[in-house]
């Protein structure tokens, strides 16, 4: 496999001949450290395949994804939901943690 990085100014941060008949396209926007030692890095990618068969040679350009963590890849209105969900997860972290009170452990009469 070979790979090209970019400079900064291109639409892609890298890309990789994956085999004679498929390019993939990435550019990293973050990495965010998990628990321990872990880090979550937020990619969007794209793959190119290339049909040198046909007649013209034709070009698919499979959909963008985004890839977050090395798990899951997810469309654009897939990250936009994971998103608004991941700032209600951390309202509700903020909303906990800012709790000193402790829960009742017997019911007062």
């Amino acid at each position: 496999m070979r790979e090209r990085l970019h400079d900064s100014g291109h639409r892609w941060s890298r890309t990789s001949i994956v085999d004679e008949a498929a390019i993939d396209h990435e550019r990293t926007i973050g990495t965010v450290p998990g628990a321990g030692n872990d880090l979550v890095r937020v990619r969007v990618a794209q793959r190119v395949d290339v049909n040198l068969l046909a007649e013209p040679i034709t070009l698919h350009h499979s959909p963008v994804r985004v890839t977050v963590g090395e798990a899951f890849e997810l469309d654009a209105e897939q990250t936009r939901d994971l998103g608004r969900l991941l700032l209600q997860a951390a309202d509700f972290a903020d909303q906990v943690a800012g709790t000193t009170s402790r829960p009742r452990l017997v019911a007062g009469g």
